[in-house]
């Protein structure tokens, strides 16, 4: 025995007499008469299969699909987006409700009919922006020196990124306020203006620059919120499969032409000077920053007849009467001169209805001859809300049918992986066997390996999932590992690294995701059910955010119902894994539990 060895056993020896007997003696070690104990490595058979989606419940899903593009290696991806609109409850434009424009007030000649006319109106959809800060410093990956460090100095000012971020300086620029002294000097950096962001456009696939036509339609499709096959007793559930613009419910063209995007900051200056602050022109000021985004000027005279002119009447009086009233939107993307897909947050979406008004500018005289009728501007926000659907339609390519040799994993509508830990089914032995052992579980790993026939000509750029989730399919939820997990970080990459899934890299190319497992295996080892049900077949997915541990309905290809993730369903990428017996070129790199375990028997 080596000194090494010694000494390793008695450092376990002391840890469990002074933490972990109770333990111990739950899966049968007499440690009193345990005189010597050996650390191993083993590794158990892993079992793979896949299951392709027919349809996924995509309403509500905040973060949506938007466009076209054939993935390489992973198939053609199309999508559009239907959403209801909300407003206030009976809302008012101007100054006065309608009924005081129409009566008018004898005691205040102010009250006059607004005469309230639409002059503009976008709809407005974010980008994500800035997801990717890998060291959560404050600087964006694409601008970040180091995006591994946050010590890092990008403009080496001699203050780290991070601090700069912290204390309002720009990590970007040695002088943020351009005084001519260095940050690390300046005791004075009020003069920057922090509010000017720099971003990153994430998620955007394909030529960004392509041009394409856009269409929002008005939608004719009446929603229910409550779902009349189970007598309106749950919500109602809709799917990727419906694509009521195809269906024909369709109403008014609200936008259909050419566009291109914009990935420029939007701002908005304030639209009136303070005459208390006679130095400055606020005017010239900015009120407003808004992230890049979708901005698509939709048609005003529609939500003048639909908003404006409805102001006061029914249709406006609530929530409810105006989804009748105006049904909702369709927005969808053609004719692309080059393959174009994003991701977009919806859930951050307005429509943004500028319009002016008549204000009476009373001259405080009882002679209101001299009075002044001025156009004033105002700005009303409708949100695109309620029901929310994403259309998906998902042609994926097949690599190899049998997935024990190459497990391919494909988000949004995709696939699910499902992974069987030490027997296929409850009939065989190898977890019994290992049960019956007195040992300790120390370590226990899944690893998946990336099949190299996805790296072989592998270039910066190249579309591969960066992180995979694996979670209990019998109910939904993450392993005992994840919960035990305390890593976070400002992103989904430095959340739950102990647990993983992460990708990692080996000379710049993708090589390989790693799951640690120790508590799970852990928990079917002590487990005291002898019947082996507990060792639940595991689903594997891609995840956009490995925080999110939500489910939406799905159905697969064989009209089987089951839960999808749905951090899955919002990740369009995939990627390519070796199986449990791949070719024999490859056997290094089969999937495999590797587990190392502490036997008492020995």
């Amino acid at each position: 025995m080596t000194i090494v060895k010694k000494l390793f056993r008695l450092g376990v020896l002391a840890l469990f007499l002074t933490a972990c007997n109770q333990e111990f003696n739950s899966v049968g070690v007499d440690l009193i008469a345990t005189d010597q104990f050996d650390t191993e490595a083993r590794e158990f058979p892993v079992f793979v299969s896949v299951n392709n989606l027919e349809d996924v419940q995509s309403d509500q899903l905040g973060v949506v699909h938007f466009g076209a593009y054939n993935f390489p290696n992973f198939g053609l991806k199309k999508a559009n987006i239907t959403s209801q609109l909300s407003i206030a409850t009976n809302p008012r434009f101007g100054i006065y409700t309608q009924e005081q424009e129409e009566t008018g007030d004898e005691d205040n000649v102010n009250v006059i009919n607004e005469n309230e006319r639409v002059t503009s109106v976008f709809l407005e959809i974010p980008f994500l922006v800035n997801q990717n800060d890998r060291d959560g410093d404050g600087v964006i990956d694409a601008l970040d020196i180091d995006p591994d460090d946050n010590q890092s100095d990008t403009d080496g000012d001699g203050v780290v990124d991070l601090l700069e971020s912290q204390g309002g300086t720009n990590p970007l620029d040695a002088d943020s306020d351009g005084d001519g002294i260095p940050d690390n000097e300046d005791t004075d950096s009020s003069g920057y203006d922090a509010g000017n962001n720099f971003y990153e456009i994430d998620s955007i696939f394909g030529n960004p620059n392509t041009s394409f036509n856009l269409k929002v339609t008005e939608l004719t499709y009446h929603f229910n919120a409550l779902d009349p096959n189970n007598n309106f007793e749950t919500p109602t559930g809709y799917f990727s499969g419906r694509d009521f613009y195809k269906e024909g419910f369709t109403g008014r063209s609200l936008y259909d032409g050419p566009f291109e995007l914009d990935f420029e900051e939007i701002t908005f200056n304030y639209t009136e000077d303070d005459p208390e602050t006679p130095d400055i022109d606020e005017t010239t000021q900015v009120e407003t920053r808004l992230s890049p985004r979708l901005r698509i000027p939709i048609d005003a005279s529609y939500f003048q007849e639909k908003i404006l002119d409805a102001e006061g009447s029914d249709a406006l009086a609530n929530d409810g009467n105006f989804k009748n009233h105006i049904k909702g939107i369709n927005i969808r993307m053609e004719n692309t001169a080059e393959d174009l897909y994003m991701l977009l947050n919806l859930s951050g979406a307005t429509i943004r209805l500028n319009y002016e008004y008549d204000v009476n500018q009373d001259q405080d005289t009882e002679d209101t001859s001299d009075d002044v009728i001025e156009p004033t501007s105002r700005t009303y926000f409708i949100s695109p809300s309620g029901i929310q659907i994403n259309h998906l339609e998902n042609e994926q390519v097949t690599v190899n049918t049998n997935p024990q040799e190459c497990l391919m994993l494909n988000g949004g509508l995709g696939n699910v992986g499902q992974i069987k830990l030490f027997d296929q089914d409850d009939t065989t032995t190898t977890l019994a066997d290992f049960r019956s052992s007195n040992i300790l579980i120390n370590e226990a790993n899944l690893v998946f390996y990336v099949d190299p026939a996805l790296t072989e000509n592998w270039s910066e750029g190249d579309l591969i999932a960066d992180r995979l989730y694996l979670y209990r399919t019998e109910d939904n939820t993450p392993l005992a590992d994840y919960y035990s997990d305390p890593t976070a970080g400002a992103n989904n990459l430095l959340n739950k690294t102990i647990h993983s899934g992460i990708l990692e890299y080996q000379d710049g190319i993708p090589y390989r995701y790693k799951f640690r497992i120790t508590e799970h295996v852990s928990n079917l080892i002590r487990s005291e059910n002898e019947d082996l049900s507990d060792n639940v077949a595991l689903g594997l997915v891609v995840t956009a955010n490995i925080n999110s541990v939500f489910v939406k309905n799905a159905k697969l290809s064989d009209d089987q119902d089951i839960f999808y993730p749905l951090a899955a369903l919002q990740n369009p990428l995939g990627t390519y894994l070796v199986g449990p017996n791949p070719p024999q070129e490859l056997q290094d790199k089969r999937l495999k539990l590797e587990v190392i375990y502490t036997d008492f028997n020995n």
